[in-house]
Protein backbone atom coordinates (compact mmCIF):
# COMPACT_ATOMS: atom_id res chain seq x y z
CA UNK A 1 0.00 0.00 0.00
CA UNK A 2 2.76 2.20 -0.24
CA UNK A 3 2.53 4.89 -2.29
CA UNK A 4 5.19 7.68 -3.50
CA UNK A 5 2.29 10.12 -4.13
CA UNK A 6 -0.41 9.84 -1.68
CA UNK A 7 -3.80 10.97 -2.11
CA UNK A 8 -4.67 14.60 -1.16
CA UNK A 9 -6.64 13.89 1.61
CA UNK A 10 -4.24 11.13 3.03
CA UNK A 11 -1.61 13.73 2.85
CA UNK A 12 -4.19 16.79 4.52
CA UNK A 13 -4.50 13.53 7.56
CA UNK A 14 -0.92 13.00 7.96
CA UNK A 15 -0.50 16.75 8.33
CA UNK A 16 -2.75 16.94 10.64
CA UNK A 17 -1.31 14.43 12.41
CA UNK A 18 2.11 15.74 12.42
CA UNK A 19 0.61 19.06 13.75
CA UNK A 20 -0.99 17.40 17.01
CA UNK A 21 2.90 16.03 17.77
CA UNK A 22 1.44 12.53 16.52
CA UNK A 23 3.30 9.88 14.96
CA UNK A 24 3.02 8.60 11.87
CA UNK A 25 2.94 4.90 11.81
CA UNK A 26 2.95 2.47 9.02
CA UNK A 27 -0.49 1.53 10.65
CA UNK A 28 -1.95 4.64 10.60
CA UNK A 29 -0.62 5.45 7.40
CA UNK A 30 -2.64 2.23 5.63
CA UNK A 31 -5.47 2.93 7.73
CA UNK A 32 -5.66 6.23 6.69
CA UNK A 33 -5.21 5.49 3.09
CA UNK A 34 -8.15 2.47 3.31
CA UNK A 35 -10.15 4.68 4.62
CA UNK A 36 -9.92 7.14 2.23
CA UNK A 37 -9.94 4.26 -0.69
CA UNK A 38 -13.21 3.09 0.76
CA UNK A 39 -16.23 3.71 -1.73
CA UNK A 40 -18.87 2.81 1.09
CA UNK A 41 -19.08 2.31 5.14
CA UNK A 42 -16.28 0.05 6.81
CA UNK A 43 -16.21 -1.38 10.30
CA UNK A 44 -13.20 -1.59 12.22
CA UNK A 45 -13.02 -5.43 11.13
CA UNK A 46 -13.59 -4.45 7.16
CA UNK A 47 -10.37 -2.10 7.39
CA UNK A 48 -8.15 -4.43 9.70
CA UNK A 49 -8.62 -6.89 6.83
CA UNK A 50 -8.14 -4.49 4.13
CA UNK A 51 -4.95 -2.98 5.66
CA UNK A 52 -3.43 -6.99 6.51
CA UNK A 53 -4.05 -7.20 2.62
CA UNK A 54 -2.03 -3.95 1.84
CA UNK A 55 0.53 -3.95 4.89
CA UNK A 56 0.84 -7.84 6.13
CA UNK A 57 3.43 -6.74 9.04
CA UNK A 58 0.43 -4.71 10.48
CA UNK A 59 -1.05 -6.53 13.67
CA UNK A 60 -5.18 -6.52 14.04
CA UNK A 61 -4.80 -4.80 17.32
CA UNK A 62 -2.69 -2.27 16.05
CA UNK A 63 -5.16 -0.99 13.59
CA UNK A 64 -7.71 -0.94 15.81
CA UNK A 65 -5.88 1.26 18.52
CA UNK A 66 -4.70 3.65 15.49
CA UNK A 67 -8.58 3.55 14.69
CA UNK A 68 -9.22 5.37 18.26
CA UNK A 69 -6.34 7.35 18.90
CA UNK A 70 -7.31 8.70 14.91
CA UNK A 71 -10.77 9.48 15.95
CA UNK A 72 -9.80 10.13 19.07
CA UNK A 73 -7.73 13.23 17.47
CA UNK A 74 -10.25 14.27 15.13
CA UNK A 75 -9.21 13.03 11.76
CA UNK A 76 -11.14 9.81 11.75
CA UNK A 77 -14.96 9.77 12.42
CA UNK A 78 -16.70 7.13 13.61
CA UNK A 79 -20.36 6.40 13.52
CA UNK A 80 -22.23 3.89 16.01
CA UNK A 81 -24.39 1.89 14.00
CA UNK A 82 -27.53 -0.17 15.99
CA UNK A 83 -27.28 -3.86 15.96
CA UNK A 84 -24.50 -3.47 14.06
CA UNK A 85 -20.49 -2.47 14.07
CA UNK A 86 -19.09 1.18 14.04
CA UNK A 87 -18.60 2.32 11.21
CA UNK A 88 -15.28 4.76 10.42
CA UNK A 89 -14.70 7.59 7.52
CA UNK A 90 -12.06 9.58 6.83
CA UNK A 91 -12.69 13.15 7.88
CA UNK A 92 -11.04 14.88 5.04
CA UNK A 93 -11.45 13.00 2.72
CA UNK A 94 -13.18 13.95 -1.01
CA UNK A 95 -16.14 12.24 -0.41
CA UNK A 96 -16.70 13.70 3.16
CA UNK A 97 -15.92 17.19 1.89
CA UNK A 98 -19.38 17.76 4.06
CA UNK A 99 -20.86 16.58 6.86
CA UNK A 100 -23.37 13.91 6.57
CA UNK A 101 -25.48 11.85 8.50
CA UNK A 102 -26.67 7.78 8.37
CA UNK A 103 -30.19 6.83 7.84
CA UNK A 104 -30.23 2.66 8.19
CA UNK A 105 -33.06 0.79 6.80
CA UNK A 106 -33.88 -2.11 9.71
CA UNK A 107 -35.49 -4.37 7.15
CA UNK A 108 -32.46 -4.46 4.57
CA UNK A 109 -30.11 -2.88 6.94
CA UNK A 110 -28.93 -0.79 3.79
CA UNK A 111 -27.09 2.71 4.88
CA UNK A 112 -27.97 6.04 3.07
CA UNK A 113 -26.24 9.45 3.48
CA UNK A 114 -28.07 12.55 3.88
CA UNK A 115 -26.84 16.02 4.26
CA UNK A 116 -26.94 17.07 8.59
CA UNK A 117 -28.43 20.05 7.18
CA UNK A 118 -31.38 18.37 6.14
CA UNK A 119 -31.58 17.39 10.00
CA UNK A 120 -30.70 21.24 11.12
CA UNK A 121 -34.56 22.30 11.60
CA UNK A 122 -34.62 19.36 14.40
CA UNK A 123 -30.86 20.37 15.96
CA UNK A 124 -32.18 23.83 16.27
CA UNK A 125 -35.13 22.80 18.33
CA UNK A 126 -33.45 20.82 20.10
CA UNK A 127 -30.95 23.26 21.17
CA UNK A 128 -33.52 26.16 22.21
CA UNK A 129 -35.89 23.74 24.01
CA UNK A 130 -33.73 21.15 25.58
CA UNK A 131 -30.93 23.20 25.65
CA UNK A 132 -29.30 19.61 23.95
CA UNK A 133 -26.58 19.80 20.99
CA UNK A 134 -26.96 16.95 18.46
CA UNK A 135 -24.20 15.22 17.33
CA UNK A 136 -25.84 13.81 13.94
CA UNK A 137 -22.66 12.63 12.13
CA UNK A 138 -22.48 10.40 15.43
CA UNK A 139 -25.08 7.63 14.92
CA UNK A 140 -27.85 6.22 12.39
CA UNK A 141 -31.34 7.40 12.38
CA UNK A 142 -32.97 3.87 12.25
CA UNK A 143 -36.50 3.32 9.45
CA UNK A 144 -37.69 1.60 6.57
CA UNK A 145 -36.23 2.98 3.16
CA UNK A 146 -38.83 3.21 0.42
CA UNK A 147 -37.79 0.07 -1.35
CA UNK A 148 -38.84 -1.84 1.84
CA UNK A 149 -41.55 -0.33 2.45
CA UNK A 150 -42.96 -0.88 -1.36
CA UNK A 151 -42.10 -4.68 -1.16
CA UNK A 152 -43.72 -5.30 2.17
CA UNK A 153 -47.14 -3.51 1.32
CA UNK A 154 -47.82 -5.82 -1.27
Amino acid sequence: MRHTEEAPAVTEALALLREKGERVTAARRAVLQVLDGASGHLCAEDIAGRVDAAEPGVHRATVYRSLQSLTELGIVAHTHVPGSATIYHLKHSAAAQHAHAHLQCTTCEGFFDVPTDWLAPLAERLRDELGFELDAQHAALLGTCAECRDHFAD
